[in-house]
Parts: structure tokens; C-alpha cells; sequence
């Protein structure tokens, strides 16, 4: 058994619907043929226990040792990266964010004040958190103002993930689900471009390189 649910290995998925099952009663709707939950579930299970093609070709290896959907990591802020699947490989982990056409969450410039109405102290405390990933990535803090904060996030957990592990590599890599072979030109793959355009294509975070890479597998 090589995919679970979770950080640990007490839920195994054997098949595509059993991440459906454990996920909470209030997030089981997203899990719908069509959307990202559901077609990663079903292409890493298709897998058989080596990584999808698209995933084997950026990181030039199918070994799989484990991997978690829904994987946390405690990230710069104090908060938890779910992240979609962590995957660990000889020597490696690497995070998986999953999109059909689902947006990668706030902008930076959006994301900092969010929760400014509930919590006055929330801005602030988001800024000073950007201000730490920009200097952990030697730049200016304005620049990442249009970067999507979920982009960031992962990159830090599968950072984070790599250290306490003590594993050499790290990806974090966008896996891309379309209809057609041939995928258009989408919002996600400008927003994760202009992210690699800014930070390179394998920044450096917590100590450990994290290459990044775009994955392209078709709707099941």
C-alpha cells in the first residue's frame, strides 16, 4: 500500500473513492468527476503504485515510496498547508497541487488583508509573513504582491516537509488536468509562470531547493 490519506498511514486508499470517504462531511461535495480532488485521486490510483507519467517525467524517476492526499505541514504564520499530494520518493518528496480550473486562492496583495474584519491584528501579522518569504527568497516584498499566496504556501511546505525529513530534493509541481492533449493558455499557467519568472525555477527556501514544474494529464 502506497497511498494514504493524511500525514500518517492509518488510511489507506485503495481505490479513487476512498479519499472521498475521508474527507470531512463539509468538503465531500468537491469531490465530483470533473474537478481536482476527484481526477488526481483517480490518476494516482491508476498509477499502481509508481508516480503518473506526467509527474515521472519532471522528476526523471516512477518510484514511489508513499504518498498523502491531503497532507499538512505547518507553515511561516502559524497556520496548516493542506497540501494535495505530498509524495515521497527515493531521497525525494514532492508536493502535488492538483487544478482543473480551480484558482490558485488569493492574490498576496488580496490574501494579507482578507480577514481584516474579523481580525484587526490579521493584517499586520500577514504582512510580516510575506515580508519573511521575500527576504527568504531575496527579494523586495512588494514584488510578490501578484503572486498567488497558494504558490508560496507549497513551496515552503514541501521545503519544510524536505528538512525535517532530511531529503536532498524537493519539487512542487502543478498538475494540470484538461480535456484536450493539447492544453490553451490558462489563468493558472500565467500565474504560475509569472511566479517562476520572479523566484527562478528552483528557489531556495528554508534551507532546501525547491525545482518547480507544470504537469499536464488529461480529464479521466
Amino acid at each position: 500500500m502506497k497511498l494514504f490519506y493524511g500525514a500518517g498511514k492509518n488510511h489507506p486508499i485503495t481505490v479513487c473513492t476512498d479519499v472521498r470517504d475521508h474527507l470531512p462531511d463539509h468538503r465531500k461535495y468537491h469531490y465530483r468527476d470533473g474537478r481536482s480532488i476527484a481526477e488526481a485521486a483517480k490518476c494516482w490510483c491508476a498509477a499502481n503504485g509508481f508516480l503518473p507519467s506526467s509527474i515521472a517525467e519532471a522528476v526523471g524517476s516512477d518510484q514511489l515510496e508513499a504518498a498523502h492526499f491531503e497532507y499538512p505541514t505547518r507553515v511561516w504564520g502559524g497556520g496548516f498547508s493542506m497540501t494535495d499530494i505530498m509524495a515521497f520518493i527515493p531521497n525525494a518528496v514532492v508536493a502535488v497541487e492538483a487544478k482543473v480550473d480551480e484558482p490558485f486562492d488569493e492574490l498576496v496583495s488580496n490574501w494579507i488583508f482578507k480577514e481584516e474584519q474579523n481580525n484587526s491584528d490579521s493584517p499586520p501579522h500577514r504582512t510580516a509573513v510575506i515580508q519573511r518569504y521575500a527576504s527568504a527568497l531575496r527579494l523586495e516584498s512588494v514584488q510578490l504582491l501578484n503572486i498567488r499566496y497558494q504558490l508560496l504556501q507549497r513551496t515552503l511546505a514541501v521545503a519544510i516537509t524536505a528538512k525535517e525529513q532530511s531529503l536532498s530534493k524537493a519539487w512542487m509541481i502543478v498538475q494540470s488536468f484538461s480535456p484536450t492533449i493539447t492544453q490553451s493558455k490558462s489563468t493558472n499557467r500565467d500565474d504560475f509562470d509569472r511566479f517562476v519568472e520572479l523566484v527562478g525555477a528552483a528557489p531556495t527556501i528554508e534551507n532546501v531547493q525547491v525545482r518547480l514544474a507544470w504537469a499536464s494529464d488529461l480529464l479521466s
